[in-house]
């Protein structure tokens, strides 16, 4: 009997591979036959959508004849769809990365060819792709495009939105977001046009199997499992009822059941050369084995599934593998494998926290294309951090009562190193947050310093002004002292109204030193010439500068420079904008000059101590603080023959938004 099994083997493989190649032949020799390029493109694409779910070498040999016939009539549209069709044979085949660019060439045909539905169809392949390979965010983006597009088509597109949101319902459930997964699923399944739709129901009901498992109600999701089983005569879809009944009596411990219904799926898949569903079934039965207490038919079926594991291209899966060779080895109490698999599958896990974080798309709105993330970052990162914990912490309570205590404290490493990883986070959070409000309160501090400052500034004009006044009033030069006051009125008046606002348009700074300078001519008893010049450019209430900035250098120029000369004294004030980020400011006098004043200011520096310069550089370095673009003040000497013949300063401010 023994050596008569592996005949029958022979035999019915042989027997596959010739019915096989029939069925290719006579394909062959029907397209042959088609003379009409139109005629061919159509059965090229029946035939190609038929291998989808099958045979996946012959999906591959007649996707390649589709290809070179869309290139023998160069026609974009058809070579959109050839192209995609390629996309989509390595995604069943989990050649992920290169599904992706092919689905990039394809979309570049469609939208060569003007073709919208076809970019959108192919934007649905990158999102069931990128679902794949746990990138939610990109997956979502691409299922919005779609639906946003399907919905201007009106009810003829009504069941591809259908099944678009039916893999929204799938991307909330590998997000393990259940309650958004049931209720996308629930809005598919009630739909009249679902009911008229059988691999559509089959697919729903299977969905919803696996939502109502993982919460728990098990017999709410056997309902519409078997319902599932009933309708489904899709080979690959067959195969995942069978496995979403296998895995419902697993979990309710009926195993004998459970191990029935996985090799009904395994032989689906078998036989229709379904790799990556082998793999995951053989995983599946070795789960079902290891629940059930029968180690060694569990360790088969995990190396089976597990054999090149370490070169696969889909991270979760990885994960999942060493996860449960970690879980076996621990169970048959061989700690030392158990660790080996333990630390790789947490290697693998560290690799996909960033997918994980996106869990924090909670509230996504599938009508239009927008996408909203509600937890911050760090929050998202502390509640993955946590269910990693919990689950860790529930799988140690739960092996911890069947062994030795030895393996107690092996368990207790794991645990507190995690825990320490915990502190460490949180550590962190805690530095950011305190060193957040430092930098706040330093700002407050500056801020107060520089109000402070120009608190200090304003009495000092103020001081001198009411000086002059009272020079007047002891003069008996009444007419004099109270024109001057009216003046100084209005100019206090405009001090007061910017004194908080902390910045000033150039039209309302002109005006001010324009005040200023009449009030200082009086002081000088008419003997001041000043003249304003102004670009037209400059000229505008759009453009804002400090307050208080040009007037201590106009009054410089007038005490130090110009008082101490007689006659011919001349101010000039220019205005300019050099660029749209700069105004350039021009004070010129043709006073003493900044060396004769300083041997006279020696004199009398026991009766005066000049403020305004000192107080206005020590306001400059506040303002500068922590600025990109600087306020810069250049001081030059004008000279004539060897002799001072005045000063000038020029001032660059860098323009302030409102």
């Amino acid at each position: 009997m023994k050596k008569i099994l592996p005949i029958l083997l022979i035999l019915f493989l042989f027997q596959y591979s010739f019915s096989q190649q029939k069925v290719m032949d006579s394909l062959e020799q029907v397209l042959s036959q088609i003379k009409q390029d139109t005629l061919l493109t159509k059965e090229f694409s029946r035939i190609t959508q038929g291998f989808r779910r099958g045979n996946q070498e012959s999906h591959l040999y007649f996707t390649k004849k589709y290809i070179e016939h869309s290139q023998k009539i160069n026609d974009d549209k058809v070579k959109g769809f050839s192209i995609r069709e390629l996309a989509i044979y390595y995604t069943n085949g989990e050649q992920l990365d290169s599904a992706l660019v092919y689905c990039d060439k394809a979309i570049g045909y469609f939208e060569k060819a003007s073709y919208a539905y076809g970019v959108c169809i192919t934007k649905n392949s990158k999102a069931i792709i990128y679902q794949d390979q746990g990138d939610y965010l990109k997956a979502i983006k691409n299922y919005t495009d779609v639906i946003s597009h399907l919905e201007t088509l009106g009810d003829k597109m009504a069941l591809n939105v259908l099944y678009t949101k039916m893999n929204i319902g799938t991307l909330y459930s590998d997000m393990n977001d259940v309650e958004k997964q049931e209720e996308y699923n629930l809005l598919v399944y009630k739909d009249p046009l679902t009911k008229k739709t059988k691999p559509l129901l089959s697919s729903i009901c299977i969905n919803l199997a696996l939502g109502y498992r993982s919460k728990g109600l098990l017999d709410e999701a056997l309902k519409y499992a078997l319902e599932a089983n009933e309708i489904e005569t899709r080979p690959k879809s067959l195969a995942n009822v069978k496995s979403s009944l296998a895995k419902i009596y697993s979990k309710k411990k009926e195993y004998k059941i459970a191990n029935d219904y996985y090799k009904e799926a395994l032989a689906i898949c078998e036989s229709n050369n379904l790799i990556s569903r082998v793999n995951d079934i053989h995983h599946n039965i070795a789960y079902n084995y290891l629940d059930w207490g029968k180690y060694k038919e569990a360790e088969f079926y995990f190396l089976k599934a597990n054999k090149s594991i370490d070169n696969h291209e889909s991270v979760i899966r990885r994960r999942k593998g060493y996860q449960g060779l970690s879980e076996l080895y621990y169970a048959k109490e061989d700690y030392k494998n158990s660790l080996k698999y333990f630390k790789k599958e947490r290697d693998v896990s560290d690799s996909l926290r960033d997918i994980e974080k996106q869990k924090a798309v909670s509230n996504f709105e599938i009508k239009y294309d927008t996408e909203k993330t509600r937890r911050e970052k760090e929050v998202a990162e502390q509640q993955v951090e946590i269910s990693k914990l919990e689950s860790q912490k529930n799988r140690n309570l739960f092996v911890g009562s069947l062994v030795v205590g030895s393996l107690i404290l092996l368990t207790s490493v794991f645990y507190f190193n995690k825990l320490k990883a915990k502190k460490k986070a949180e550590l962190i959070i805690i530095e950011l947050q305190e060193t957040q409000k430092r930098l706040a309160i330093e700002k407050q501090y500056r801020d107060s310093e520089l109000k402070a400052l120009k608190a200090q500034m304003n009495p000092h004009f103020i001081f001198n002004a009411l000086n002059s006044i009272q020079d007047y009033i002891v003069l008996n030069k009444k007419n004099l002292a109270s024109d001057y006051l009216g003046k100084f009125a209005d100019l206090i008046r405009n001090y007061l109204h910017f004194s908080d606002t902390g910045f000033i348009s150039i039209p309302e700074e002109v005006h001010n030193l324009n005040l200023y300078l009449e009030l200082e001519k009086l002081r000088f008893e008419e003997q001041l010439e000043y003249t304003f010049e102004v670009d037209e450019a400059a000229n505008s209430d759009e453009i804002y500068i400090p307050t208080m900035l040009i007037q201590p250098y106009v009054e410089n120029a007038l005490k130090h420079g110009l008082l101490h000369k007689k006659e011919n004294r001349r101010l000039k004030v220019s205005m300019g904008k050099p660029s749209d980020k700069i105004i350039e400011c021009i004070i010129e006098d043709n006073g003493i000059g900044r060396e004769k004043s300083r041997e006279i200011n020696k004199k009398r520096e026991g009766q005066h101590k000049s403020f305004a310069l000192k107080a206005t550089t020590e306001r400059l370095d506040l303002l500068n603080y922590g600025r990109e673009k600087k306020i810069g003040v250049v001081i030059i000497d004008l000279h004539q023959n060897n002799q001072a013949t005045g000063t000038k300063v020029i001032l660059r401010i860098p323009i302030l938004k409102k």
